[in-house]
């Protein structure tokens, strides 16, 4: 070898400036703690609201505007479907979802779809079946949805929705996890390992919950759980001169009017339903968030049937644009929600057309109809 030929001083120097521009020059680095640097392929995801990449550690949760664990950063954001009947009040790990949003279900009552990607609770629910509406969220933030089943009349529109693009006719190739799709509930919590599960202490069908650690190994299985690329959002400090001091909101469902009220203390809004403090199941306290968005959107009754008292299924139009308010502390934002028709992401902006931006934490989206007479104070 040239080194060994070397006088043992100048082999030595050789030998180091080799090593030194090896070291420089290497694609992969380590660092003092032998860690390596993060990778940053990209991945194509079913429903993506854009190319999807792997995210690096200390991001930002775009649902939250908060930092968030690197490795629950790079899952898919789930979404669980979950019943809101005054028999299954209080919930199971509402308080711990990143968004919820409530919208008419039929029959003048209202349901829930809970987003998760921060949190990873072990007991969501009840759950219960999937809506016309949940075809649209998936594509908007890029999600996994888990329910207990679909009517045949949503069942028919799945099959030809954007999120079932490429699925063979196989849902092991979606990212649904549907009870009357496949093998998807354990008949008990112990031992389960599926996405969701069912327990005694309730008659069906409210005794089934969701497991979204399970639910995220079904997609880590597909080869689907990889992350969002939802940017839609913008999180910061800071309220518009022009927002409105707003103290109370009241949604008046039929079901039971929905009224959130400023808590200056916390910083946040404080959920009643009826008049009474709607609460978290696991701890007690009331729900609250740091946001609140009353989406707008046409409600349109089909012909597909949802229950057996005939109950019509409600295609809540979230495409193309619409009115919105923002409540964020103690203060309304008069807005626009935009949506490009069957894309992803949901955009939200002011008169000006300026993005508005939101209190980072988490949000409830209210759905309701055009005409729905909500009331501030």
């Amino acid at each position: 070898m040239i080194i060994q030929a070397l006088c043992p001083r100048a082999a030595m120097l050789l030998a180091l400036a080799l090593l030194t521009v090896l070291g420089s020059n290497s694609p992969a680095y380590a660092s003092h703690s032998g860690a390596v640097a993060p990778s940053t392929a990209g991945h194509i995801a079913i429903g993506r609201v854009g190319p999807a990449k792997t995210r690096a550690a200390d991001v930002t949760n775009p649902f939250t505007g908060l930092s968030i664990d690197a490795a629950a950063a790079n899952r898919r954001p789930l979404l669980v479907k979950v019943a809101n009947t005054s028999n299954v009040r209080p919930q199971d790990g509402l308080a711990d979802a990143d968004i919820v949003l409530e919208h008419y279900s039929e029959g003048g009552i209202t349901r829930f779809t809970a987003l998760f990607l921060t949190h990873s609770p072990e007991k969501v629910g009840s759950v219960r079946s999937c809506r016309l509406i949940d075809l649209e969220l998936p594509v908007i933030f890029g999600a996994g949805v888990v329910c207990s089943g679909t009517s045949a009349g949503v069942r028919q529109r799945l099959f030809k929705s954007k999120s079932w693009e490429g699925s063979k006719g196989s849902v092991k190739n979606t990212v649904w996890m549907v009870s009357d799709l496949g093998r998807f509930e354990c008949l008990k919590q112990a031992g389960c390992t599926l996405p969701m599960f069912r327990t005694p202490d309730r008659r069906a069908p409210h005794n089934l919950f969701a497991n979204t650690l399970n639910a995220w190994n079904e997609l880590q299985a597909r080869g689907l759980n990889q992350p969002t690329s939802f940017n839609s959002w913008s999180f910061g400090g800071g309220v518009p001169e022009t927002a409105t001091a707003t103290q109370a909101i009241t949604i008046p469902y039929t079901s039971g009017a929905v009224r959130w009220a400023f808590d200056a203390s916390a910083g946040k809004w404080t959920r009643f339903v009826s008049s009474r403090p709607h609460t978290d199941k696991a701890t007690g306290a009331p729900l609250m968030a740091a946001n609140i968005l009353v989406v707008y959107a046409n409600h349109v009754a089909t012909n597909i049937i949802e229950d057996s008292g005939g109950s019509r299924s409600i295609e809540i139009q979230l495409w193309e644009q619409g009115r919105l308010q923002v409540f964020r502390d103690g203060r309304m934002i008069e807005g626009t929600w935009k949506r490009a028709a069957n894309g992803g992401g949901l955009e939200l902006v002011d008169a000006g057309g300026a993005a508005i931006v939101l209190k980072p934490g988490n949000s409830w989206l209210e759905l309701v109809p055009l005409k729905l007479a909500v009331k501030t104070s």
